[in-house]
């Protein structure tokens, strides 16, 4: 009999694509699986963080923390504004929908919709996404020194404090057969405006002039010389749609169907309705952008670069298969973009290189709607969602269970009973199968020992399977809160040719595995 010592590590995560016999590889060893795990930079396996509940409540969901602290939830049908971990909450505004919420930071402002509802949180306190056109006012004829002809006029809201100036009004016309004037009904009080621009074109003439700003609630306004302010924009704008919200180079943008809405450069909740859209043949299910440009997902995965309203530029096929709603997320300090593909994560380099190796080595079932939250903890930045976690600098990746969260944002998620912190030391059991291995030799083999180089709070199992149908959980002899060898003893009369390797933990409890070794006795017999 010979006797060689066998080692497995560092671990690549997990893969289903190859044969569960067939997982050792030149670099390192794959898993079969890993459940409640995830991998360090340097291939050890560690248990996942866990997570305690900090506030019950019913159906809170799509989670957005602004800062470590802040942010914002919906619960009901309503959208608060919350802090965290000792929760406050304050009401923001009343929805229409209860539907999942989408978000977009442009400066001080955060901008949300479901796709029925949509609006801006500026410092705790809610305001339309922007300010709504109005319809033409209605005019009368009054004394003036206006010269006979026809002129136009037309509104708009503005915030005389930000500067914001909502879209111009639809024009009146008004004929004047005499000297005369032109009295203004002015539209009613709105929410974020402060004063009512009114503009007057000459006489016969076809650009309207900012001619006065009165503040609102101001009923109406003699015009009776002409306007000497600036120019009208001269742009038809309305408000931007509601759907799912991204940004793009300087463009808020949101989806809806199959249409994609784009907004007016550095003019956020605004976009020109005869020209600011992108339509689809199928229904868009995410966008995203970077520096480069914006990858949109309907059946399958488009990169448009440059800006995002000049699609004279080819659009290009990047991907063939679409992305699950929801799960678009940002690495911070990186420049790295990336969402859940149906084929898995997928990860888009500050140089626009494309990384979908999770693909290659893991077969999955999608799921119809979920979400990515990026955290670093203990030295591991990783992405997480849609039952599956991948390391963001070697991408190994593994699978969560029991994550039934609705969202995630930072450090807490929100379940069906409430939110929780989700970077805590609760426990979590965790179960990783090695696949099975014959040693590199077909004869049969006994293991009188297995070695486990980890460190944990209590000692972990290990389960041995043969072909022959012997099943068995032999716990190792040791443990240590310090990286050691521990050992674990199988039984005497376990002998096969292959064995099937499983580690489990104990109780939930904490622990990191760094390498894996056996040491096989090789017998004469093949069978």
């Amino acid at each position: 009999m010979k006797t060689k010592t066998i080692t497995l590590g560092p671990f690549l995560g997990i893969n289903n694509r190859l044969p569960d016999f067939a997982l050792k590889t030149d670099v390192g060893a794959y898993l079969r699986s890993a459940v409640n795990v995830d991998i360090t930079n340097a291939g050890n396996i560690v248990r996942r963080r866990g997570a305690v509940l900090l506030q019950a409540m019913g159906n809170a969901h799509s989670l957005k923390m602004a800062t470590d602290t802040t942010g914002f939830m919906v619960r009901g049908s309503v959208l608060y504004g919350i802090t965290l971990p000792a929760y406050t909450e304050t009401l923001l505004t009343i929805l229409a929908s209860d539907a999942n919420m989408s978000y977009a930071q442009v400066g001080a402002d955060w901008y949300y919709s479901n796709g029925t509802d949509i609006g801006r949180v500026n410092a705790g306190v809610r305001y339309p996404i922007a300010m709504e056109p109005v319809a033409a006012p209605a005019l009368a004829t009054i004394g003036g020194s206006l010269q006979p002809g026809q002129y136009q006029v037309g509104v708009s809201y503005v915030n005389a404090t930000t500067g914001e100036e909502g879209a111009i009004s639809d024009l009146a016309y008004k004929e004047l057969t005499t000297l005369g004037g032109i009295r203004v009904t002015l539209p009613g009080v709105l929410t974020g405006a402060t004063h009512v621009n009114v503009y007057l074109s000459e006489s016969n003439g076809t650009v309207q002039m900012l001619h006065s700003s009165v503040v609102t609630a101001t009923a109406t306004i003699d015009l009776t010389t002409l306007a000497t302010g600036r120019a009208a924009s001269g742009r038809s704008e309305d408000v931007l749609p509601a759907g799912t919200l991204f940004y793009s180079n300087g463009r808020l943008c949101s989806f809806s169907g199959s249409t994609v809405y784009v907004g007016l450069p550095f003019r956020p909740g605004y976009y020109l309705p005869l020209s600011g859209f992108i339509p689809f043949t199928d229904p868009v299910t995410i966008a995203i952008s970077n520096e480069a440009g914006t990858y949109i997902a309907a059946e399958k995965t488009y990169f448009i670069p440059g800006d995002l309203h000049d699609t004279s530029e080819q659009v290009r096929d990047v991907l063939p298969c679409g992305a699950v709603p929801g799960t678009t997320f940002a690495v911070p300090h990186k420049k790295t973009i990336g969402w859940f593909s149906k084929r898995g994560f997928v990860l888009i380099g500050a140089d626009g290189t494309i990384d979908t190796s999770m693909s290659e080595n893991v077969d999955i079932t999608p799921p119809v709607l979920g979400f990515v939250n990026v955290t670093e903890s203990e030295g591991i930045r990783k992405a997480a969602g849609c039952g599956y976690a991948i390391n963001l600098e070697n991408k190994a990746v593994t699978t969560y269970s029991d994550w039934d969260f609705t969202s995630a944002s930072r450090k807490y998620g929100t379940k069906a009973d409430g939110i929780y912190q989700i970077d805590t030391a609760d426990v979590v059991s965790a179960t990783v199968s090695f696949g099975k291995h014959d040693f590199g030799s077909e004869m049969r083999k006994t293991m009188p020992a297995v070695y486990l180089g980890a460190k944990s709070g209590a000692a972990l199992n290990m389960r041995i399977k043969t072909p022959e149908g012997m099943d068995y959980t032999y716990q190792a002899r040791s443990f240590s809160t310090d990286l050691q060898l521990h050992r674990v003893d199988p039984g005497k009369g376990l002998r096969a040719n292959w064995f099937d390797l499983e580690l489990t933990n104990t109780a939930g409890g904490d622990f990191t595995l760094a390498t894996l070794s056996f040491l096989p006795k090789e017998t004469t017999r093949r069978i």
